[in-house]
């Protein structure tokens, strides 16, 4: 996925913040969540946040 892809339309958040997030520490949703406020209003990304969290790890 491209870095400048928008992951959260809420709030702009792209896939290149997601990615950063996980390479500073963030290992779940909740904890990309609390950084970088993804999920909170209408909750679509939240799926899309966890598949990117999780082949960032890998």
């Amino acid at each position: 996925m491209n870095g400048n892809h928008i992951v959260c339309a809420c709030n702009g958040t792209t896939a290149a913040q997601i990615e950063k997030a996980v390479k500073e520490g963030a290992r779940t949703f909740e904890e990309v969540q609390e950084k970088l406020r993804v999920g909170v209003q209408c909750v679509k990304c939240k799926d899309l946040v966890k598949l990117l969290i999780d082949s960032y790890l890998e």
